[in-house]
């Protein structure tokens, strides 16, 4: 499977996040790591499954939107594959924050992360630590800049989060780790059978 990485300028994060923009979130920390991974192929999620397999920085902490018609699905698979989780509601938006601690859960969590990011919802997940959580803050909007509700990253040391972007097409790490400061060093924790190239931003 081919995958692309890109690591992107630091000039990628705004300190105030706009709405569905690049980020929506607000991000508390330093940000020396960003990159980016893609793949026109299918087998993506397998391809993070397997990846995070490799890492093995379990726990893994995932925060991420759902519909109402969709709780009573979510309840009955998590329940039954022992994943623990929490559920909570901001004005509109439903999210569920959930604790897999083994590549199995992983997976069912991630299908369901991945198919939240398809519809421009947030959904994301954290290695090893619990990075999430929501606070008000200033966000840029259509109407300027109004304090809202967001999820908020804090990052500390050793610490990665992943976001799955608009329409699910790919995956950007935000990372204080230092596994993740080059191309080199990441393309090394992939699963041997990943084919990667590095594309490079202005």
């Amino acid at each position: 499977m081919d995958v692309e990485i890109g690591l992107l300028p630091k000039s990628y994060i705004s300190e105030i996040p706009e709405s569905r923009g690049f980020f929506p979130f607000a991000i508390d920390g330093e940000t020396p790591y960003i990159v980016e991974y893609e793949s026109q192929e299918t087998g993506f999620e397998h391809f993070l499954c397997n990846w995070m397999k490799n890492l093995n920085k379990f726990p893994i902490y995932s925060v991420f939107t759902y519909l109402k018609t969709q709780e009573e699905q979510i309840d009955n698979v998590f329940l039954s594959s022992n994943i623990e989780y929490v559920k909570f509601q901001l004005k509109n938006e439903c999210f569920i924050k959930a604790k897999v601690t083994n590549v199995k859960q992983f997976k069912i969590v991630l299908s369901l992360i991945h198919s939240q990011g398809n519809t421009k919802d947030f959904a994301g997940w954290s290695l090893s630590e619990d990075l999430f959580s929501f606070e008000k803050r200033d966000m840029k909007t259509l109407l300027g800049i109004r304090e809202v509700s967001m999820p908020v990253i804090k990052l500390q040391q050793n610490c990665t989060m992943f976001w799955v972007c608009y329409d699910g097409s790919f995956v950007t790490s935000i990372s204080t780790d230092n596994l993740f400061s080059t191309s080199h060093s990441i393309i090394n924790s992939f699963p041997s059978s990943i084919r990667a190239t590095e594309f490079k931003y202005q």
